[in-house]
């Protein structure tokens, strides 16, 4: 079973970068990079050392012409970062680089991505309700499904 440590026993430490608010943040899968996502159109990677009071090494990944919205970290590759922007656009980043290393531009202004566990397809959601699978080794659509919801109104 897992230690509890009480949060008064807890420090925190402040991360400054970004111009404006952001909306997503997601730790690497060994926990040594968090990256953040921001209306400022970037994501940023922050370099975490457990107990280092040095100054934080951060990334800035440019490109995104909107709101990054979501983003999620290959499950399986701890440099593998994806983002998910209001610019209906999906990338993949290698962070050793700060490269956007593959781009795929989808229908509406996606707010939602995440990584299926294996590490080989991201699901993404935009604000339309349709979801899209990308297969990452290609970055390509495999399957596309729009959800069409309807608001019942009900008097008494």
């Amino acid at each position: 079973m897992a230690e509890r440590i009480p949060f008064k026993n807890l420090h925190s430490r402040e991360y400054q970068g970004h111009k404006k608010k952001v909306h997503s943040v997601a730790w690497n899968c060994n926990g040594t990079k968090l990256a953040s996502g921001s209306v400022d159109q970037t994501a940023r990677v922050w370099h975490i050392e457990p107990h280092g009071h040095s100054k934080v090494k951060d990334l800035e990944l440019k490109g995104h012409t909107d709101s990054v919205d979501q983003l999620c970290w290959d499950p399986k590759h701890a440099d593998l970062v994806a983002t998910a922007s209001g610019d209906k656009t999906v990338r993949l980043w290698d962070v050793r680089s700060g490269k956007c290393s593959q781009q795929a531009e989808l229908s509406g202004e996606n707010i939602n991505i995440t990584y299926k566990p294996d590490g080989t397809h991201v699901a993404v959601g935009n604000r339309d309700d349709e979801l899209t699978i990308l297969d990452v080794r290609k970055f390509k659509v495999i399957h596309k499904r729009k959800f069409n919801y309807e608001v019942k109104l009900h008097s008494n």
